[in-house]
């Protein structure tokens, strides 16, 4: 029996989702379009890209266990093109430019393969799902330069080496793109994971358990026209024995998915202490239950506390939030002025990387909590991985993800500033540091959970550590 393996990203992997519609890479259903004869070895991981895989076990697991007869499916691209150093690979170069993404690919998967007398086959990356139904830019893979880290088309650097080495390919970002339009943009929703039952929470990068077949299937519909000796006539017959996967059979509720219960009476965390009249929580989108080792309260003086949070922690991410919070509960229909002043100790560039103060529609208490919640507005940068323009002050408007522009400078360590949030009748005003101020697309009120309370304080999420001094809530 040969073994296909897979490496890759979470657009391949296996989750353990208690979403509306769960996560499901198509590296988890390529068994379904194969017979017997070959058994799917899925490695694929969420967030790895090409390089930062080699510091995995399953990396040395692939090593080892790969043999003559075997195939390899390479599928890398979502993260490379992360700016971070663990992660980010150039666009740029052939499989001979050092510390391109065609060199990590050629080096660390295709000449392994080789050597172990296995078949590469490389993929280039699906789609980014878009909700105006338009397909270029990141959403094809194609980046712009940002900072040190230059910009270029991550799947034509596919196609490109696979014709440089005659290695054969799926062009799984043309298949996918002109799939998506051929459907439109509100039928792609089914597609893809939605973290609660509302459509407003659906996930553009990760599919459900349908997009997961009919990416599985359009795969290997195309491993069937390329011959691949070995492989090629063990897939199904697809006419016959594996059609199209249809919506109607596939997409499935969640029958283990149970709403958020939103509970506007609090008690102190029995973990985190508290900061005069502000109460600590972690809650959200943070992986496992909170603790002390990955969130920091530390309470210095009667003006100034620290909060960080360790261990890739939490995100700020389109569908979902995970944060620590020092929060007070204000009525929904004051005016009022929350101010503090920062310094940024540490952050590791990331995307989901975030600090400063919020307003929030809801809150929960050390709680974990995988779906999309409430809506908040948010004094503080965001996507710090644009190094030298991050997003200037950002919310959460009916779900989605909305930032109100970009910075004129980056921050880095070491760096002190002040930041502010105003409530008016009319909705929300941003200041952070020496930026302007912020009010377009924040114009909105936070009562759609809790109608009655909103609640206000300093946050940081994920891989940060900050000091806030002269936290004051003033009302006006």
């Amino acid at each position: 029996m040969s073994k296909l393996w897979v490496v890759g990203d979470s657009t391949l992997s296996a989750f353990d989702d208690k979403f509306y519609y769960p996560r499901y890479g198509y590296g988890t259903a390529l068994g379904y379009y194969l017979d017997q004869e070959i058994e799917v070895r899925n490695l694929a991981l969420p967030g790895r890209s090409s390089k930062s895989f080699l510091e995995e076990k399953v990396y040395k697991e692939l090593l080892d266990g790969m043999a003559e007869g075997d195939f390899l499916l390479i599928a890398f691209g979502h993260n490379d093109e992360k700016a971070e150093k663990s992660r980010f690979t150039s666009p740029l170069g052939d499989y001979k430019t050092e510390e391109s993404f065609a060199k990590s690919l050629y080096d660390n998967y295709i000449l392994k393969a080789k050597e172990a007398k296995a078949c590469p086959i490389l993929a280039t990356p699906i789609v980014r799902r878009s909700a105006e139904g338009i397909y270029e830019g990141e959403n094809v893979h194609i980046t712009s330069d940002n900072g040190q880290y230059p910009g270029g088309d991550y799947a034509k650097a596919i196609r490109d080496l696979g014709q440089a080495l005659g290695i054969y390919l799926v062009d799984m970002t043309e298949i996918t793109k002109e799939f998506y339009i051929k459907l439109g943009a509100e039928e792609t929703k089914n597609l893809h994971a939605w973290p609660s039952n509302k459509e407003m929470s659906v996930d553009d990068t990760h599919t459900n358990i349908w997009g997961a077949r009919v990416n599985a299937y359009f795969f290997l519909s195309q491993v069937e026209k390329l011959g691949i000796k070995g492989l090629s006539e063990h897939v199904c017959n697809l006419e016959k024995d594996a059609p199209y996967p249809s919506k109607e059979t596939y997409l499935k509720i969640n029958e283990d998915y149970k709403p958020v219960e939103f509970k506007p009476v609090l008690e102190d965390s029995k973990i985190f202490p508290s900061w005069g009249q502000f109460k600590a929580t972690a809650f959200g989108d943070l992986s496992h239950e909170p603790n002390s080792e990955d969130f920091v309260f530390e309470p210095i003086s009667d003006n100034s506390f620290r909060i960080a949070v360790k261990n890739n922690v939490g995100k700020i991410s389109n569908v979902t939030d995970g944060l620590a919070m020092y929060y007070r509960k204000v009525p929904a229909n004051a005016e009022f002025e929350l101010s503090t002043k920062i310094k940024i100790n540490d952050f590791y560039i990331n995307k989901q990387v975030s600090f400063g103060l919020m307003v929030r529609d809801d809150i929960y208490l050390d709680k974990v909590i995988s779906e999309c919640i409430g809506d908040f507005v948010a004094a503080g940068p965001l996507e710090l991985t644009d190094v030298d323009s991050p997003k200037r002050c950002f919310a959460r408007k009916n779900g989605r993800l909305i930032n109100g522009g970009k910075c004129s400078h980056g921050f880095k360590p070491g760096d002190e500033l002040e930041l502010k949030i105003i409530a008016t009748k009319d909705g929300y005003a941003c200041k952070l540091g020496d930026q302007d101020m912020v009010s377009g697309g924040f114009d909105f009120k936070l009562t759609q959970i809790d109608p009655t309370s909103v609640y206000v304080g300093a946050f940081v999420s994920r891989n940060a550590d900050v000091t806030f001094t002269d936290l004051e809530l003033k009302m006006i």
